[in-house]
Order: structure tokens, then sequence, then C-alpha cells
């Protein structure tokens, strides 16, 4: 996979100085995994606050992994990627509008249908730190 090194929005997902302090050194691959364990974070407590009919929590949490989702649509590198970063982006608009839906429904199902689809994309992305 491929995202392009500017990754402004990663800043406002870092909480503590010390989440801060590794984004302002992190390489660009490294910056990817970070906001893909934070949109992980925001899917489970949306999806636990669904459950919990706790809906002031699932739209904040709901709305700040559709964030995240749109700052990894708008970091694929495409020249880079080639045609696997269109089925990237695809799957990515997939996932925003199902929490979308999700959100106005509250429908925790259709959140784990997102974590459920997002899990190989992270699991991917984090196999290749291994390689490199």
């Amino acid at each position: 996979m491929s995202y392009k090194k500017s990754l402004r929005g990663v800043f406002q997902y870092a909480k503590g100085s010390d989440r801060e302090a590794e984004v302002m050194n992190a390489s660009p691959h490294r910056l990817i995994q970070i906001l893909m364990e934070s949109l992980t974070g925001y899917l489970a407590a949306g999806r636990g606050a669904l459950e919990r009919k706790d809906t002031p929590a699932a739209t904040q949490a709901l709305t700040r992994a559709q964030a995240i989702i749109i700052e990894l649509r708008t970091s694929i590198n495409f020249e880079k990627g080639g045609s696997a970063m269109v089925t990237l982006d695809s799957v990515y608009d997939f996932m925003g509008r199902h929490l979308s839906e999700a959100r106005a429904g509250n429908n925790a199902k259709a959140v784990q249908e997102v974590i459920e689809t997002f899990r190989p994309i992270k699991e991917a992305w984090d196999a290749l730190a291994d390689i490199e």
C-alpha cells in the first residue's frame, strides 16, 4: 500500500505528549499506523456506545472514525500504488458510507461490519512494518 508523506491530520488524533512526540518523529508508515490504531479504537468505542444506547458517545466516536477514514483516503498515493490504491479508496468510501448509515440507524452490527472490513487492511499495513 502506498500513502503520501503529508499527514497533517495525525496530530489531532495523537493525545498526550508522548504520542505527540511519536508523531513528530514518525516515518510516513508509522503515521498511517497511528491513524489506523486510532480508527480501530474509535470504531470499537462507537460500536460499544451504540450497544449501550449512548447516542452522544456513539456520534462522537463515529464522527472521529469517519474523519480518520477521510484522512486515510486523502493520503493515498495513487501515483505510487496504482490500481490497488483505487480499490483501497473504494473500500474506504464504503466504510465511510456504511458508518453514516450505522450512525443514522443506531446500528452496532453495521459498525462491526466496518471493523471486519478494515481489519485485513490494518493487518496488511502492520505486516509491511516487518518487511521495512
